[in-house]
Order: C-alpha cells, then sequence, then structure tokens
C-alpha cells in the first residue's frame, strides 16, 4: 500500500492525546481536522502526518481516524534563520523511518512546503497563503518577507502544486508556469453547515472577520462606518490585531463598531446567523475561509476582486464587489445591504445550496486522494 506523509500545522488539539493548550492561537488550518475525518476507513493509501509544535519536548506518535501522526519538538524563535534546517533534518529522518512514497507539503508560510521539495521524494505543495504576493500589498514582518522568498524558490522546485481558489492558481502559474498547478477546493468545517441565518429585522449589522492589518481592507471599513448614513447600523469586528497599527485603528473607530477580538468557530458562526452581511475589503487574499463559510450559511458577501473569495461572489446576485480603497463605494453597498431586511435575505439565498455542496470536506479529500494514487505528476 502507498504511503503518504503530509507535512502540515495540524491543529493538535483535536487529537486526543493533546489538550486544549495545543490549540493554535488566532487564525488556523480549520480545513486540516475536517480533512483527516473525511479519510476515516479508507484503505487505498497509508497516510501519515509530520507536525512541528514547540509545546512538546520530545517526539510523540498518535493514532486517529486510521492514520498516524508524527508530532516532533521544535523551538519557538529562530528558526527562520537557519531555513528551518534543524526542522527540515527532524521530518527527513521521519521520511526515512516510514519510507514513504509521496510527501505533501502543506503551506509555505512555515517549514511544510520547504522540507516537501527538500525531501527528494516525489512531492506535492499546497498552498495557503500567498506571501510573495501578499508582500506587494502590505507592510509585513521581517520573517515573513523571509518566507515570501522562501516562497518563491519553493514554487520554482515544486513539480505539482494546489490551490483552492482559481485567484491563487493564476499567482502560481506566474511564479512557476512548468509546474502542474492544480485546483483543490478546502472545506468548511460542519458547524457553518448547522447554522440556520436567522437575521433580526430591527437590529441591522455587517461582520467582518480576519486579522487587524492593512492587507484585510479593514481601514477602510473604518472610514465607511464614519459616515452618516451607515450610523444606524453596526459593524462587529472578529479577529485580533497586534502593533501600534491595530490599536490606532481601534482607537480611532466610531461608536458603531464593536471590536470582539478572536473567537472560535462556534462562536463566529452563531455571530455569522445574526448577521445582514459578510464585509471583506482585502487588498489580496488566496480563499479566505470566511467568505465560504458565510456562503453556506447564507449571508451576503460584500468584498473585493483581489482575491479567490471572487469565484464565490457573483456581482449584484449574492453580493457586490467593491474596489480597493473605495469608501464611498464601501459605503453605497453596505447602505443598499443593510437598508433593506429583505435585500439581504433575498441576496443570502441565492446561490446557497450551490455552495453548501461545493465545500464539503469529503470532496476535499477525495481531491487529494485521487492525486495520491497518481502520484507527484
Amino acid at each position: 500500500m502507498k504511503k503518504i506523509a503530509i507535512l502540515a500545522a495540524f491543529p493538535l488539539h483535536r487529537l486526543n492525546s493533546f489538550g486544549e493548550k495545543f490549540r493554535p492561537k488566532g487564525h488556523y488550518a480549520t480545513w486540516l481536522p475536517q480533512i483527516a475525518e473525511a479519510w476515516d476507513g479508507q484503505n487505498e493509501v497509508k497516510i501519515h502526518w509530520i507536525v512541528m509544535s514547540e509545546l512538546v519536548k520530545e517526539r510523540v506518535d498518535v493514532s486517529r481516524w486510521g492514520q498516524k501522526f508524527h508530532v516532533l519538538p521544535t523551538s519557538q524563535s529562530g528558526r527562520a534563520a537557519t531555513l528551518f534546517r534543524g526542522d527540515r533534518k527532524a521530518i527527513h529522518a521521519v521520511l526515512d523511518e516510514i519510507q514513504v512514497d509521496l510527501v505533501h507539503g502543506w503551506g509555505t508560510e512555515d517549514v511544510y512546503g520547504l522540507a516537501a521539495v527538500l525531501s527528494e521524494r516525489p512531492n506535492i505543495v499546497s498552498m495557503q497563503g500567498i506571501l510573495s504576493y501578499y508582500a506587494l500589498k502590505n507592510r509585513m514582518p521581517a520573517r515573513s518577507y523571509l518566507q515570501a522568498m522562501l516562497e518563491l524558490f519553493i514554487l520554482w522546485k515544486a513539480k505539482r502544486v494546489t490551490t483552492e481558489s482559481e485567484w491563487g492558481q493564476n499567482v502560481v502559474m506566474k511564479r512557476n508556469p512548468f509546474a502542474k498547478v492544480e485546483l483543490v477546493e478546502y472545506g468548511v468545517q460542519q458547524v457553518f453547515f448547522q447554522t440556520k441565518w436567522q437575521p433580526e429585522e430591527t437590529k441591522p449589522f455587517a461582520l467582518f472577520v480576519g486579522g487587524i492589518s492593512p492587507r484585510k481592507g479593514i481601514q477602510d471599513l473604518v472610514g465607511a462606518f464614519r459616515d452618516l448614513k451607515l450610523s444606524s447600523s453596526e459593524l462587529v469586528v472578529i479577529g485580533g490585531g497586534e502593533g501600534m497599527w491595530s490599536e490606532n485603528l481601534q482607537k480611532s473607530a466610531p461608536p458603531n463598531i464593536r471590536w470582539l477580538g478572536r473567537k472560535t468557530a462556534e462562536e463566529t458562526a452563531r455571530l455569522m446567523s445574526k448577521a445582514w452581511c459578510l464585509v471583506l475589503p482585502t487588498r489580496a487574499d488566496t480563499s479566505p475561509n470566511v467568505v465560504k463559510e458565510a456562503r453556506v450559511i447564507g449571508l451576503p458577501v460584500i468584498t473585493t476582486r483581489n482575491g479567490g473569495q471572487a469565484s464565490y461572489v457573483m456581482d449584484g446576485e449574492d453580493g457586490y464587489f467593491v474596489e480597493c480603497g473605495d469608501v464611498n463605494g464601501l459605503i453605497g453597498r453596505l447602505e443598499t445591504v443593510l437598508g433593506s431586511f429583505s435585500k439581504a435575505k433575498e441576496m443570502g439565498e441565492r446561490g446557497k445550496k450551490t455552495f453548501r455542496e461545493l465545500f464539503i470536506a469529503k470532496r476535499t479529500g477525495d481531491g487529494f486522494m485521487k492525486m495520491y494514487k497518481e502520484g507527484s505528476g
């Protein structure tokens, strides 16, 4: 039986042997556990996950969903500066031990994609964010610029790459026109399928979910909700931000913006069930899961064309597009949706059935399983 090694930042709190202290802070790869669950009971390939964690002191091996998880210790800092030399050595030792046939590196933000392409084994790289594009649109920490440079190397070395949106596919093909770049949509957590959209007619509010950073365009929303046209509506913000930029933005915001910080998937789903729309005026996003979650529940979405989320919105049908930085355009679209309860409900229902079929975890799992059986291409 073919052996597959998946190198990824799997959220360890979802495994029985690890507790809540292993829950990642902020945003994490919510789609990975549901893919693993979708593979429960399959007997076509043997799957091994390799995960790095600074919270373990020595290697831990556990089994779940018929798959093996190998959790390896790592340091909290200084890893990127060494090009992840220690991490790569540890990962490659496990690959040699298992004698895997194919290595699947998930993401370029950490060691995983780099370890995959340098493994000297057939490999696939799956994109999460595309840092080398984000770096052109947003100020980022120094480590992220280094990762963006490593990402260009990873993409040039990779023979087969997957992305979760057509937008991401086009960006990657420009970085390596010789690679086989394929589209595999990542699914949505079950809690969003179980959540019914029940907005209150007397409480119009828009919801923003994401990091409080310039790349996400949250500054445009703060400007929009200062306008008197939106004074009777509210913006609810879910997400964290660090540094003076985020602090100053929140201090300068009008009183009709509520900053809730980071929330769990369950808490986010409950707020989505009451929101009249999701709004994400992003400068660049590979394929933000929050837009998929909103469409599965049935919220209309106001966003930009600058990212994979553009594939999930039909302008004027189930949402609206605005240009990046166009605060007046944002005000107008928000005024349209938040000013009419019936309009918001009508737009939210359009296409919902299609997205509920598109974003199930089994589709994602089946897409990757097909690739595993094919090899690195």
